[in-house]
């Protein structure tokens, strides 16, 4: 399949992405020359003896921070450090951290560089959802003393229900009734206008399909990062980072 790339795309764009909130995950390896001393953020003293370990790391932000956390497969229980340093100091494709930027006993320089692949575009249905205005009507309100009247009907129709009535007689049976003309929204046998019904509009979710084109992104960056003691370069990480989003080039209507 044929790919378009883009390559070279600077500092600017990695600084971007350090500056959110989202982290950058890579994995990698990292080799110890010699016994390197990590002072975490908690300043527990962390010793990685020299050795090739398989190590996870991250690059983020926390609050007034950046950090670097690494994390070695070292036996059962994984062994995790953290370099943390000021959130303004910037971090382009070629970066150079101080001992004295990041507190520790040695600097880490390096390079992140980063390519962008997309795929070619596609098209297709995809399913989708839409607001729909709907009208809804509601009657009105029973005022408090039709509450009342019909709360007096119910209690004295189950009083004469209860009544026991001689042997010799029976029930009356009811007349077929006849609803009484109610007043409505316009006035009817008994004076003044009515209030009718109050009705109001919502927004109701449908759902539908629409016709769509993308096409598939992915970034890739490739990490190398050194950490140096004066002259003496204590150990290497190399690790590589991939994420793929799916970018939307055109959406039509959702129906």
């Amino acid at each position: 399949m044929k790919k378009r790339i883009l390559k070279g795309i600077g500092a600017a764009a990695v600084l971007a992405a350090l500056v959110g909130c989202n982290e950058i995950n890579f994995s990698g390896l990292l080799n110890i020359a010699e016994p390197i001393t990590f002072a975490n953020q908690s300043r527990a003293i962390v010793t990685i003896p020299a050795g090739q370990y398989q190590t996870k790391a991250t690059i983020g932000q926390s609050g007034s921070q950046k950090q670097i956390t690494l994390e070695l497969k070292n036996g059962n229980q994984p062994t995790k450090v953290q370099i943390s340093f000021d959130k303004n100091i910037s971090i382009g494709e070629n970066f150079d951290l101080t001992a004295a930027q990041i507190g520790q006993n040695f600097d880490v320089k390096g390079t992140m560089k980063t390519a962008v692949t997309n795929s070619p575009d596609q098209s297709g249905w995809e399913s989708c959802t839409y607001q729909r205005p709907q009208t809804v009507c509601r009657g009105p309100e029973k005022s408090a003393q039709d509450k009342a009247n019909e709360a007096s009907l119910n209690s004295n129709a189950a009083a004469l229900a209860q009544t026991d009535l001689p042997a010799d007689r029976t029930a009356p049976e009811a007349s077929n009734p006849v609803m009484a003309d109610r007043p409505g929204p316009y006035p009817g046998p008994y004076p003044g206008p009515y209030p009718g019904p109050t009705c109001s509009t919502i927004w109701v979710t449908q759902y539908g399909n629409q016709n769509v084109t993308y096409h598939y992104q992915t970034t890739t960056r490739d990490l190398n990062a050194s950490f140096v003691q004066g002259a003496k370069t204590l150990g290497t990480y190399t690790g590589q980072s991939s994420d793929t989003q799916k970018i939307y080039t055109f959406q039509g209507q959702c129906y």
